[in-house]
């Protein structure tokens, strides 16, 4: 009831986990630059100087595990996932998309420790000239709040294309780090091919036949 509330009232939703979300396979850089974070999320930082990590922009091509990648975040660092609907907040009238971006982050900031998933975030805050500077405060809004936000919520934004993001949002000091998610590699082929193997049919590939399938499958996404 409380996840249908928040839904309601500011655009975010619970996401709610299944099995075959907590596995990921490739991202290897990524998955390890997490690591290192995963035990500053839970820690006490009152009494010190750390901030919390605020998140991480994920680009690159589609189908590649992005989306997913938020899922087993949360699964992994047991946290709950609420996702940030950008079109429920975008509204038809002046200042009311402002107000229900800020009862969007304000709620989240109530709700941590969380991670908070924006989906293709670059069809939100593409740059325009025909929404009378609407874009433009919704920018600024969003930057402040990444910047100035000291509560634990870990933010897993996503986006196809990289070029329709505005600039600010690439700067340093917004996400924690921003990474390219490309076409998987030979051996990230491989582990994504042993995963659904297990997945599927409850088996492990033998090495030959896992070095075809990963040959085979060069230029294929997940």
């Amino acid at each position: 009831f409380k996840d249908q509330i928040l839904g309601e009232l500011s655009g975010i939703e619970r996401v709610k986990l299944k099995e075959n979300d907590y596995q990921v396979g490739g991202l290897t850089t990524l998955r390890e630059w997490l690591t290192t974070r995963r035990e500053l999320i839970r820690a006490d930082l009152s009494g010190t100087h750390l901030h919390p990590p605020k998140g991480v922009l994920l680009v690159g091509v589609p189908g590649c595990g992005k989306s997913l990648s938020a899922k087993a975040i949360a699964a992994e660092w047991k946290l709950p996932l609420y996702r940030l609907d950008m079109a429920s907040i975008l509204g038809m009238y002046v200042g009311v998309s402002e107000s229900r971006l800020k009862e969007a982050l304000d709620t989240a900031d109530r709700i941590a420790p969380c991670i908070l998933w924006v989906d293709e975030i670059e069809k939100a805050l593409a740059g325009g000239n025909s929404d009378s500077g609407t874009t433009t405060r919704l920018i600024g809004q969003f930057l402040f709040w990444l910047q100035e936000s000291t509560s634990k919520v870990f933010m897993v934004a996503t986006a196809n294309d990289v070029s329709a993001l505005p600039p600010e949002l690439l700067r340093k000091g917004r996400f924690d780090e921003l990474f390219f998610v490309d076409l998987p590699d030979e051996r990230d082929r491989s582990e994504i091919i042993c995963l659904y193997f297990r997945k599927y049919l409850q088996v492990e590939p033998t090495a030959e036949l896992l070095a075809a399938l990963a040959e085979l499958s060069e230029g294929f996404a997940g």
